[in-house]
Protein backbone atom coordinates (compact mmCIF):
# COMPACT_ATOMS: atom_id res chain seq x y z
CA UNK A 1 0.00 0.00 0.00
CA UNK A 2 1.55 3.26 -0.69
CA UNK A 3 1.21 6.74 1.08
CA UNK A 4 -2.24 7.14 -0.34
CA UNK A 5 -3.65 4.53 2.20
CA UNK A 6 -1.76 6.47 5.63
CA UNK A 7 -4.51 7.12 7.95
CA UNK A 8 -6.69 4.10 6.84
CA UNK A 9 -8.10 1.12 8.59
CA UNK A 10 -6.75 -2.01 7.32
CA UNK A 11 -10.88 -2.85 6.55
CA UNK A 12 -10.66 -0.46 4.04
CA UNK A 13 -7.54 -0.77 2.80
CA UNK A 14 -8.70 -4.34 2.17
CA UNK A 15 -12.45 -3.70 1.10
CA UNK A 16 -12.70 0.03 -0.71
CA UNK A 17 -11.35 0.95 -4.26
CA UNK A 18 -8.97 3.70 -4.51
CA UNK A 19 -8.72 6.76 -6.60
CA UNK A 20 -7.00 5.84 -9.97
CA UNK A 21 -3.49 7.06 -9.80
CA UNK A 22 -3.37 8.32 -13.11
CA UNK A 23 -2.50 11.86 -14.00
CA UNK A 24 1.21 12.64 -14.64
CA UNK A 25 3.09 16.21 -14.60
CA UNK A 26 1.74 18.19 -17.40
CA UNK A 27 -1.91 16.91 -17.50
CA UNK A 28 -2.02 18.46 -13.08
CA UNK A 29 -0.76 21.54 -14.64
CA UNK A 30 -3.39 22.20 -17.37
CA UNK A 31 -5.84 21.28 -14.70
CA UNK A 32 -3.76 24.02 -12.57
CA UNK A 33 -4.19 26.66 -15.39
CA UNK A 34 -7.08 25.89 -16.78
CA UNK A 35 -8.79 26.81 -13.14
CA UNK A 36 -6.69 29.53 -12.35
CA UNK A 37 -7.67 31.45 -15.92
CA UNK A 38 -11.46 30.42 -15.88
CA UNK A 39 -13.48 33.04 -16.95
CA UNK A 40 -11.79 35.62 -14.28
CA UNK A 41 -9.28 36.84 -17.40
CA UNK A 42 -12.15 38.12 -19.12
CA UNK A 43 -14.05 39.90 -15.89
CA UNK A 44 -11.13 41.54 -14.25
CA UNK A 45 -8.77 42.48 -16.19
CA UNK A 46 -10.43 45.64 -17.90
CA UNK A 47 -12.11 46.73 -14.27
CA UNK A 48 -8.55 46.50 -12.72
CA UNK A 49 -6.91 48.14 -16.05
CA UNK A 50 -9.43 51.15 -15.53
CA UNK A 51 -9.14 51.92 -11.75
CA UNK A 52 -4.90 51.20 -11.97
CA UNK A 53 -3.66 52.71 -15.24
CA UNK A 54 -1.38 51.13 -17.62
CA UNK A 55 0.69 49.82 -14.49
CA UNK A 56 -2.37 47.42 -13.93
CA UNK A 57 0.17 44.43 -14.86
CA UNK A 58 2.28 45.43 -11.67
CA UNK A 59 -1.37 44.20 -9.81
CA UNK A 60 -1.48 41.27 -11.24
CA UNK A 61 2.56 40.47 -10.52
CA UNK A 62 1.93 41.59 -6.57
CA UNK A 63 -1.14 39.32 -6.55
CA UNK A 64 0.70 36.31 -8.38
CA UNK A 65 3.71 36.71 -5.88
CA UNK A 66 1.50 36.85 -3.07
CA UNK A 67 -0.31 33.28 -4.30
CA UNK A 68 2.81 31.90 -5.45
CA UNK A 69 3.87 32.05 -1.26
CA UNK A 70 0.71 30.83 -0.32
CA UNK A 71 1.36 28.10 -3.29
CA UNK A 72 4.86 27.00 -1.99
CA UNK A 73 3.23 26.36 1.14
CA UNK A 74 0.94 23.98 -0.21
CA UNK A 75 3.43 22.53 -2.54
CA UNK A 76 5.55 21.66 0.88
CA UNK A 77 2.56 19.96 2.48
CA UNK A 78 1.47 18.04 -0.03
CA UNK A 79 5.14 16.65 -0.26
CA UNK A 80 4.42 15.84 3.78
CA UNK A 81 0.56 14.84 3.33
CA UNK A 82 0.48 13.80 -0.08
CA UNK A 83 -3.57 12.46 0.21
CA UNK A 84 -6.82 13.76 -0.81
CA UNK A 85 -8.23 16.49 1.40
CA UNK A 86 -6.23 19.49 0.72
CA UNK A 87 -6.16 22.21 2.71
CA UNK A 88 -8.65 20.20 5.42
CA UNK A 89 -6.00 17.17 5.66
CA UNK A 90 -3.07 19.68 6.20
CA UNK A 91 -4.73 21.24 8.93
CA UNK A 92 -6.45 18.21 10.47
CA UNK A 93 -2.60 16.52 10.33
CA UNK A 94 -0.96 19.93 11.88
CA UNK A 95 -3.32 20.69 14.60
CA UNK A 96 -5.86 17.62 14.87
CA UNK A 97 -8.92 20.14 16.20
CA UNK A 98 -11.85 18.75 14.68
CA UNK A 99 -13.47 21.96 15.03
CA UNK A 100 -10.46 23.58 13.12
CA UNK A 101 -10.50 21.26 10.50
CA UNK A 102 -14.42 20.97 10.02
CA UNK A 103 -14.55 25.28 9.41
CA UNK A 104 -11.87 24.40 6.77
CA UNK A 105 -13.44 21.89 5.17
CA UNK A 106 -16.92 23.69 5.31
CA UNK A 107 -15.69 27.05 3.71
CA UNK A 108 -13.14 25.56 1.00
CA UNK A 109 -15.61 23.01 -0.18
CA UNK A 110 -18.47 26.46 -0.30
CA UNK A 111 -16.26 28.83 -1.98
CA UNK A 112 -15.58 25.85 -5.15
CA UNK A 113 -19.35 25.14 -5.30
CA UNK A 114 -20.59 28.33 -5.09
CA UNK A 115 -17.81 29.26 -8.02
CA UNK A 116 -20.13 26.36 -9.32
CA UNK A 117 -23.68 27.42 -9.15
CA UNK A 118 -22.09 31.63 -10.57
CA UNK A 119 -20.86 29.49 -13.60
CA UNK A 120 -23.83 27.90 -14.57
CA UNK A 121 -25.28 31.37 -14.61
CA UNK A 122 -22.94 32.51 -16.48
CA UNK A 123 -23.29 29.47 -19.43
CA UNK A 124 -26.94 30.82 -19.28
CA UNK A 125 -26.20 34.09 -20.43
CA UNK A 126 -24.07 33.17 -23.01
CA UNK A 127 -26.07 30.76 -24.52
CA UNK A 128 -28.54 33.36 -24.48
CA UNK A 129 -26.56 35.33 -26.64
CA UNK A 130 -26.44 32.30 -29.02
CA UNK A 131 -30.00 31.65 -29.38
CA UNK A 132 -31.66 34.95 -27.99
CA UNK A 133 -35.23 33.31 -28.32
CA UNK A 134 -34.54 30.85 -25.20
CA UNK A 135 -37.05 30.90 -22.54
CA UNK A 136 -36.52 32.86 -19.36
CA UNK A 137 -37.62 29.31 -17.72
CA UNK A 138 -34.65 28.02 -19.39
CA UNK A 139 -32.53 30.45 -19.18
CA UNK A 140 -32.89 30.86 -15.23
CA UNK A 141 -33.14 26.98 -14.62
CA UNK A 142 -32.90 24.63 -17.22
CA UNK A 143 -29.46 25.37 -18.75
CA UNK A 144 -27.64 25.84 -15.36
CA UNK A 145 -28.87 22.71 -14.32
CA UNK A 146 -27.95 20.82 -17.19
CA UNK A 147 -24.55 22.61 -17.16
CA UNK A 148 -24.48 21.14 -13.81
CA UNK A 149 -25.27 17.49 -13.94
CA UNK A 150 -23.38 17.60 -17.48
CA UNK A 151 -20.00 18.57 -15.53
CA UNK A 152 -20.98 16.24 -12.31
CA UNK A 153 -21.14 13.39 -15.55
CA UNK A 154 -18.01 14.23 -16.59
CA UNK A 155 -16.12 14.67 -12.87
CA UNK A 156 -17.74 11.35 -12.40
CA UNK A 157 -16.64 8.69 -15.40
CA UNK A 158 -13.44 8.97 -14.33
CA UNK A 159 -10.40 10.93 -13.48
CA UNK A 160 -8.59 10.47 -16.90
CA UNK A 161 -11.81 11.23 -18.84
CA UNK A 162 -11.88 14.76 -16.53
CA UNK A 163 -8.25 15.29 -17.40
CA UNK A 164 -9.02 14.99 -21.38
CA UNK A 165 -11.78 17.30 -21.25
CA UNK A 166 -9.78 19.44 -18.83
CA UNK A 167 -7.16 19.52 -21.70
CA UNK A 168 -9.45 20.38 -24.86
CA UNK A 169 -10.85 23.38 -22.60
CA UNK A 170 -7.63 24.76 -21.57
CA UNK A 171 -6.33 24.34 -24.84
CA UNK A 172 -9.19 26.66 -26.59
CA UNK A 173 -9.09 28.75 -23.48
CA UNK A 174 -5.11 29.73 -23.91
CA UNK A 175 -5.18 29.19 -27.77
CA UNK A 176 -7.91 32.61 -27.61
CA UNK A 177 -6.12 34.73 -25.06
CA UNK A 178 -2.67 34.05 -26.96
CA UNK A 179 -4.24 35.21 -30.22
CA UNK A 180 -5.46 38.48 -28.15
CA UNK A 181 -1.50 38.56 -27.55
CA UNK A 182 -0.52 38.45 -31.02
CA UNK A 183 -3.15 41.18 -32.57
CA UNK A 184 -1.79 43.56 -29.85
CA UNK A 185 1.68 42.92 -30.17
CA UNK A 186 2.41 45.50 -33.01
CA UNK A 187 1.35 48.01 -29.91
CA UNK A 188 3.00 46.67 -27.36
CA UNK A 189 5.78 49.32 -26.39
CA UNK A 190 4.42 52.18 -27.36
CA UNK A 191 2.62 53.06 -23.53
CA UNK A 192 4.05 53.99 -20.71
CA UNK A 193 3.63 51.00 -18.35
CA UNK A 194 4.61 52.58 -15.36
CA UNK A 195 1.43 55.34 -15.14
CA UNK A 196 -0.80 55.09 -12.19
CA UNK A 197 -4.03 56.24 -11.93
CA UNK A 198 -5.24 58.55 -8.89
CA UNK A 199 -7.33 56.44 -6.14
CA UNK A 200 -11.26 56.90 -7.05
CA UNK A 201 -11.77 55.19 -3.79
CA UNK A 202 -10.25 56.50 0.24
CA UNK A 203 -8.00 53.14 0.67
CA UNK A 204 -6.87 51.90 3.85
CA UNK A 205 -3.64 52.64 2.69
CA UNK A 206 -3.46 55.44 0.78
CA UNK A 207 -1.36 56.37 -2.44
CA UNK A 208 -0.17 54.52 -5.62
CA UNK A 209 1.18 51.50 -3.13
CA UNK A 210 -2.25 51.19 -1.49
CA UNK A 211 -4.15 51.46 -5.04
CA UNK A 212 -1.54 48.78 -6.20
CA UNK A 213 -1.83 46.43 -3.25
CA UNK A 214 -6.03 47.13 -3.25
CA UNK A 215 -6.62 45.68 -6.53
CA UNK A 216 -3.65 42.98 -6.51
CA UNK A 217 -6.51 41.92 -3.70
CA UNK A 218 -8.95 41.81 -5.74
CA UNK A 219 -6.68 39.88 -8.86
CA UNK A 220 -5.26 37.74 -6.11
CA UNK A 221 -8.55 34.87 -5.81
CA UNK A 222 -7.72 34.33 -9.70
CA UNK A 223 -4.76 32.49 -8.69
CA UNK A 224 -6.09 30.05 -6.03
CA UNK A 225 -5.96 27.29 -8.11
CA UNK A 226 -3.91 25.70 -5.59
CA UNK A 227 -6.34 24.51 -3.48
CA UNK A 228 -7.93 22.20 -6.11
CA UNK A 229 -4.71 21.08 -7.63
CA UNK A 230 -3.86 19.65 -4.07
CA UNK A 231 -6.50 17.92 -3.69
CA UNK A 232 -5.69 15.43 -6.81
CA UNK A 233 -2.66 14.39 -4.93
CA UNK A 234 -4.02 10.70 -4.56
CA UNK A 235 -4.99 10.49 -8.39
CA UNK A 236 -1.37 12.04 -9.17
CA UNK A 237 2.10 9.91 -10.27
CA UNK A 238 4.80 10.21 -7.36
CA UNK A 239 2.36 13.30 -5.63
CA UNK A 240 5.41 14.30 -3.34
CA UNK A 241 7.33 15.28 -6.33
CA UNK A 242 5.03 16.26 -8.68
CA UNK A 243 2.01 18.37 -7.47
CA UNK A 244 4.72 20.83 -5.84
CA UNK A 245 6.38 20.93 -9.35
CA UNK A 246 2.37 21.61 -11.06
CA UNK A 247 1.64 24.01 -8.54
CA UNK A 248 4.74 26.48 -9.75
CA UNK A 249 4.58 25.97 -13.11
CA UNK A 250 0.10 26.76 -13.53
CA UNK A 251 1.29 29.98 -11.04
CA UNK A 252 4.23 30.73 -13.41
CA UNK A 253 2.39 30.03 -17.04
CA UNK A 254 -0.74 32.13 -15.77
CA UNK A 255 1.27 35.14 -14.32
CA UNK A 256 2.90 35.95 -17.65
CA UNK A 257 -0.41 35.42 -19.61
CA UNK A 258 -2.31 37.58 -16.89
CA UNK A 259 0.21 40.31 -17.06
CA UNK A 260 0.49 40.15 -21.22
CA UNK A 261 -3.56 40.35 -21.60
CA UNK A 262 -3.55 43.07 -19.37
CA UNK A 263 -0.83 45.07 -21.27
CA UNK A 264 -2.11 44.05 -24.69
CA UNK A 265 -5.58 46.39 -22.83
CA UNK A 266 -3.60 49.17 -21.97
CA UNK A 267 -1.93 49.02 -24.94
CA UNK A 268 -4.58 48.91 -27.25
CA UNK A 269 -7.73 50.62 -25.39
CA UNK A 270 -8.16 53.89 -24.67
CA UNK A 271 -8.52 54.59 -20.96
CA UNK A 272 -12.13 54.86 -20.60
CA UNK A 273 -12.72 51.67 -22.47
CA UNK A 274 -11.18 49.18 -20.30
CA UNK A 275 -13.21 49.37 -17.75
CA UNK A 276 -15.49 46.39 -19.52
CA UNK A 277 -15.79 42.39 -18.90
CA UNK A 278 -15.04 42.18 -22.62
CA UNK A 279 -11.96 44.37 -22.56
CA UNK A 280 -9.67 41.62 -23.67
CA UNK A 281 -12.27 41.11 -26.62
CA UNK A 282 -12.27 44.93 -27.42
CA UNK A 283 -8.31 44.29 -27.97
CA UNK A 284 -9.52 42.10 -31.32
CA UNK A 285 -12.60 44.12 -32.48
CA UNK A 286 -10.52 47.13 -32.04
CA UNK A 287 -7.23 46.34 -34.00
CA UNK A 288 -9.34 43.54 -36.40
CA UNK A 289 -12.62 45.20 -37.07
CA UNK A 290 -13.75 42.28 -39.40
CA UNK A 291 -13.26 39.85 -37.05
CA UNK A 292 -16.04 37.49 -35.79
CA UNK A 293 -15.48 38.29 -31.82
CA UNK A 294 -18.50 36.43 -31.33
CA UNK A 295 -16.57 33.15 -31.30
CA UNK A 296 -15.20 34.59 -27.74
CA UNK A 297 -18.77 33.73 -26.17
CA UNK A 298 -18.10 29.87 -27.10
CA UNK A 299 -14.84 30.02 -25.54
CA UNK A 300 -15.93 31.54 -22.50
CA UNK A 301 -18.50 28.52 -21.87
CA UNK A 302 -15.19 26.30 -22.59
CA UNK A 303 -13.44 28.32 -19.59
CA UNK A 304 -16.42 28.48 -17.58
CA UNK A 305 -16.92 24.54 -18.06
CA UNK A 306 -12.91 24.30 -16.74
CA UNK A 307 -13.70 26.02 -13.72
CA UNK A 308 -17.19 24.02 -12.87
CA UNK A 309 -14.84 20.48 -13.64
CA UNK A 310 -12.01 21.58 -11.19
CA UNK A 311 -14.25 23.09 -8.30
CA UNK A 312 -16.47 19.93 -8.34
CA UNK A 313 -13.52 17.29 -8.65
CA UNK A 314 -12.22 19.63 -5.37
CA UNK A 315 -15.20 19.49 -3.48
CA UNK A 316 -16.22 16.05 -3.84
CA UNK A 317 -12.40 14.64 -3.01
CA UNK A 318 -11.93 17.04 -0.28
CA UNK A 319 -15.39 15.34 1.27
CA UNK A 320 -13.74 11.93 0.78
CA UNK A 321 -10.61 12.52 1.99
CA UNK A 322 -11.98 13.58 5.38
CA UNK A 323 -14.83 10.59 5.55
CA UNK A 324 -12.07 8.42 5.97
CA UNK A 325 -10.00 6.42 8.60
CA UNK A 326 -10.42 5.96 12.36
CA UNK A 327 -10.52 10.03 13.20
CA UNK A 328 -12.61 10.67 10.14
CA UNK A 329 -14.45 14.02 10.17
CA UNK A 330 -17.60 12.89 8.06
CA UNK A 331 -19.65 10.43 7.54
CA UNK A 332 -18.03 7.16 6.01
CA UNK A 333 -20.26 7.05 3.00
CA UNK A 334 -18.64 9.68 1.44
CA UNK A 335 -15.61 7.62 1.14
CA UNK A 336 -17.01 5.25 -1.52
CA UNK A 337 -15.21 4.75 -4.62
CA UNK A 338 -16.67 3.53 -7.60
CA UNK A 339 -14.86 0.12 -8.76
CA UNK A 340 -15.16 1.24 -12.34
CA UNK A 341 -14.63 4.83 -12.70
CA UNK A 342 -12.50 5.17 -9.53
CA UNK A 343 -14.01 8.02 -8.43
CA UNK A 344 -15.82 9.24 -5.24
CA UNK A 345 -19.79 8.95 -6.83
CA UNK A 346 -21.15 9.44 -3.88
CA UNK A 347 -19.37 12.55 -2.62
CA UNK A 348 -19.40 14.00 -6.11
CA UNK A 349 -23.50 13.22 -5.94
CA UNK A 350 -24.07 15.51 -2.92
CA UNK A 351 -21.91 17.95 -3.91
CA UNK A 352 -23.24 18.25 -7.41
CA UNK A 353 -27.21 18.13 -5.37
CA UNK A 354 -25.85 20.78 -3.12
CA UNK A 355 -24.80 23.07 -6.55
CA UNK A 356 -28.17 22.65 -7.86
CA UNK A 357 -29.82 23.81 -4.49
CA UNK A 358 -27.56 26.79 -4.32
CA UNK A 359 -28.26 27.95 -7.80
CA UNK A 360 -32.26 27.44 -7.09
CA UNK A 361 -32.71 28.91 -3.92
CA UNK A 362 -30.86 32.21 -4.39
CA UNK A 363 -30.00 35.35 -6.27
CA UNK A 364 -27.48 36.24 -3.94
CA UNK A 365 -24.28 33.98 -4.64
CA UNK A 366 -22.12 36.50 -5.32
CA UNK A 367 -22.70 37.98 -2.22
CA UNK A 368 -22.37 35.38 -0.09
CA UNK A 369 -19.63 33.85 -2.24
CA UNK A 370 -17.41 37.31 -1.60
CA UNK A 371 -18.07 36.27 2.72
CA UNK A 372 -16.80 32.63 1.69
CA UNK A 373 -13.15 33.85 -0.43
CA UNK A 374 -12.81 35.96 2.52
CA UNK A 375 -12.63 33.55 5.17
CA UNK A 376 -10.01 31.68 2.52
CA UNK A 377 -7.70 34.20 4.07
CA UNK A 378 -8.07 32.58 7.45
CA UNK A 379 -7.50 29.29 5.93
CA UNK A 380 -4.31 29.89 4.44
CA UNK A 381 -2.81 31.88 7.43
CA UNK A 382 -3.80 28.98 9.29
CA UNK A 383 -1.77 26.59 6.75
CA UNK A 384 1.14 29.02 6.69
CA UNK A 385 1.05 29.13 10.39
CA UNK A 386 0.93 25.23 10.28
CA UNK A 387 3.90 24.86 8.15
CA UNK A 388 5.94 27.55 10.36
CA UNK A 389 4.76 24.95 13.32
CA UNK A 390 6.38 21.87 11.22
CA UNK A 391 9.40 23.24 10.55
CA UNK A 392 10.14 24.32 14.18
CA UNK A 393 9.18 20.97 15.41
CA UNK A 394 12.20 18.83 15.78
CA UNK A 395 12.96 14.97 14.83
CA UNK A 396 10.50 15.22 11.70
CA UNK A 397 11.95 14.07 8.29
CA UNK A 398 12.68 16.93 5.67
CA UNK A 399 9.92 16.23 2.72
CA UNK A 400 11.45 15.74 -0.84
CA UNK A 401 9.77 19.87 -1.67
CA UNK A 402 11.20 22.16 1.03
CA UNK A 403 10.97 25.71 1.28
CA UNK A 404 12.83 28.23 3.66
CA UNK A 405 11.18 28.99 6.49
CA UNK A 406 10.77 32.92 5.74
CA UNK A 407 8.64 31.90 2.69
CA UNK A 408 5.38 30.71 5.05
CA UNK A 409 6.25 33.42 7.74
CA UNK A 410 6.15 36.04 4.47
CA UNK A 411 3.19 34.50 3.09
CA UNK A 412 0.97 34.41 6.79
CA UNK A 413 1.70 38.10 6.55
CA UNK A 414 0.61 38.76 3.16
CA UNK A 415 -2.75 37.27 3.85
CA UNK A 416 -3.49 38.92 6.59
CA UNK A 417 -2.44 42.54 4.59
CA UNK A 418 -5.02 41.24 2.15
CA UNK A 419 -8.08 40.62 5.04
CA UNK A 420 -7.65 44.34 5.52
CA UNK A 421 -8.75 45.17 2.04
CA UNK A 422 -11.75 43.40 1.68
CA UNK A 423 -14.82 44.88 2.38
CA UNK A 424 -16.20 44.60 5.79
CA UNK A 425 -19.39 43.40 5.00
CA UNK A 426 -17.68 40.36 3.60
CA UNK A 427 -16.86 39.44 7.20
CA UNK A 428 -20.36 40.00 8.46
CA UNK A 429 -21.25 37.01 5.30
CA UNK A 430 -18.58 35.20 6.74
CA UNK A 431 -19.96 35.00 10.41
CA UNK A 432 -23.04 33.90 9.48
CA UNK A 433 -21.55 31.12 6.92
CA UNK A 434 -19.32 30.29 10.12
CA UNK A 435 -22.24 29.97 12.49
CA UNK A 436 -23.82 27.76 10.04
CA UNK A 437 -21.01 25.57 9.89
CA UNK A 438 -20.65 25.56 13.92
CA UNK A 439 -24.39 24.20 13.70
CA UNK A 440 -23.48 21.45 11.16
CA UNK A 441 -20.52 20.54 12.80
CA UNK A 442 -22.41 19.41 15.97
CA UNK A 443 -25.18 17.71 13.77
CA UNK A 444 -21.80 15.66 12.21
CA UNK A 445 -20.55 15.00 16.01
CA UNK A 446 -23.37 14.27 17.61
CA UNK A 447 -24.42 11.56 14.38
CA UNK A 448 -20.27 10.40 14.31
CA UNK A 449 -19.85 9.62 17.98
CA UNK A 450 -22.59 7.24 17.68
CA UNK A 451 -21.43 5.23 14.89
CA UNK A 452 -19.09 2.77 14.80
CA UNK A 453 -16.74 3.67 12.27
CA UNK A 454 -16.78 1.10 9.43
CA UNK A 455 -15.74 0.80 5.33
CA UNK A 456 -17.98 1.00 2.75
CA UNK A 457 -17.66 -2.62 1.12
Amino acid sequence: MGKAGQGLTSQETQHTPELSRSLGLWALVAFGVGDILGSGVYANTGSIASAVGTGAWLSYLVAATLAALTGLTYAELVSRYPQAGGAAHFTHQIFGNPLLTFLVIFFVALSGLFSVATASHVVAKYSQLAFPAVSPVLKTYGIPIAYILVVGLVTARGVMFSSATNIVCSLVEVSALLFIIAVAMPYLGKTNYLHFNEPKTELLIPGTFGLILNTAAIAFFAFIGFEDMANLSEEVKDPERTVPKALCLAVGITSVIYCMIVMAVVSVLPADKTNSSTAPVDVVKTVLPGFKTGIYSVVAVFAVFNTGLMNLMMASRLLYGMARGANRQLPSFLSYVHPTWRTPVVSLLLVTAITVAMMLSTTEIATLSGGTTSFLLIVFCILHAGLIKLKLTRGLSKPVFSIPILLPVVGMLACVALMFSRNPRDYKIAGFLAAVALCIFAINWFVLKRRTVEAID
